[in-house]
């Protein structure tokens, strides 16, 4: 660009000043900040460390809670030489567990099988547990007699759905909330032994709460 001459009078002379016309300086392009998708954290839910043992999921920790390995004797018991009926219950020492757990609700355990597992709820059943003289006992099978048995059944069976999480993993569900009381997970695929493996806890909150 050609410098442009700026005449100025100051009395009887003139005086001449130059004055240079610079190019504006170019306008700095300012970057707009990219708006980045929010993408929530993917949970992953725990694996059981061992095969066919019940874990309570504790879902604030995301993690796996084991439950107490107890051993359950099968009592057979005949009322009047078989007049009033017999009954099979289960009972295990220890009138309560030591583990516990007061979640009022959405009471979820995982339960990890060999694989060869069709439907685990013929093979697994939960069991309310009633405290008996320092121990804890649930009626498996009970048969009237000839005579009316006024004993009431201990205990009482629990029903619960199964959802596969992954390969040979599950999740037990229950229906409904459970009432305060002592529980425990049973293997009943061989009914003809005497002794089993029980997976006990206690809940120890009451549904009037």
């Amino acid at each position: 660009m050609q410098a442009q001459n700026t005449v100025v009078k100051k009395g009887k002379t003139h005086d001449t000043i130059i004055v240079k016309h610079q190019p504006k300086p170019a306008k700095k392009t300012v970057a707009k900040p990219v708006a980045t998708a929010v993408v929530a954290k993917e949970i992953v839910l725990p694996t059981p460390e061992f095969i066919n043992q019940p874990y309570y999921f504790d879902s604030d920790g995301n993690k796996l809670i084991k439950l107490e390995n107890a051993n359950a004797l099968m009592v057979t018991k005949k009322k009047t030489l078989g007049l009033k009926g017999a009954k099979q219950f289960l009972s295990m020492d220890a009138s309560s567990s030591k583990i516990r757990f007061i979640a009022k609700k959405d009471i979820v355990f995982f339960i990890k099988t060999s694989g060869d597992v069709i439907d685990l709820t013929s093979y697994i059943k939960l069991y309310l547990f009633d405290p008996v003289e320092q121990k804890r006992e649930a009626t498996v099978n009970s048969k009237e007699g000839m005579l009316n048995n006024k004993d009431e059944s201990k205990g009482k069976l629990v029903n619960f759905s199964v959802k596969m999480t992954s390969k040979d993993n599950y999740q037990i569900q229950l229906p409904e909330q459970l009432e305060a009381g002592e529980y425990g997970f049973v293997w009943v695929k061989n009914m003809d032994l005497k002794e089993f493996t029980v997976f006990a806890f206690g809940i120890d909150w009451k549904s009037s709460d």
